[in-house]
């Protein structure tokens, strides 16, 4: 994030933060798990549906912390093969083409989280809806972050092309 007094960068350590509190909930209630069970013989019942809950959650999270980020696969080789201005020009392209397909994520995740919203988990009295709506926060987040990028980009190419 290039100013991480700015509202992207406040939220992306409110996104990491909770990211980590999820992964910290999750690793205890393993550790609790493997002790009930092969300890105290008593094993938890929801433990191991409500950790994968958790890591759905973690997964969207961590997937929207990578775009400010840089982390997310790119092939670079191929892009940089074109002479100036072509490079930011597709790049510009595919964070444009990657917003429409958030945007599709969003949309489908909230119906998704409509339709699901009466399917509860057998072992805790949770919605399946909440499990769904990882994608669309996530989803949401990631729309945010690529947009600032995009933002970038265009300015970064703009800037080049009227030098030339």
């Amino acid at each position: 994030m290039e100013n991480s007094s700015s509202f992207g960068g406040i939220l992306e350590r409110a996104v990491e933060a909770l990211g980590g509190l999820i992964l910290v909930m999750a690793t205890l209630i393993t550790i609790l798990q493997v002790l009930f069970r092969y300890v105290l013989k008593a094993p938890f019942i929801w433990s191991e549906e409500f950790t994968r809950f958790l890591f759905i959650w973690i997964v969207w999270l961590g997937a929207a912390l990578a775009i400010p980020r840089g982390k997310h696969m790119v092939i670079e080789f191929i892009r940089d093969r074109f002479p100036e201005p072509w490079p930011l020009r597709l790049k510009l392209a595919t964070e444009l083409l990657a917003l429409f397909f958030l945007a599709v994520v969003v949309v489908k995740g909230m119906s998704l989280v409509d339709m699901t919203a009466r399917e509860f988990y057998v072992t805790f009295p949770l919605s399946v809806k909440y499990a769904y709506l990882a994608s669309v926060v996530g989803g949401a987040l990631m729309f945010f972050f690529l947009s600032l990028e995009f933002r970038t980009t265009f300015r970064r190419l703009k800037n080049k092309e009227e030098k030339t």
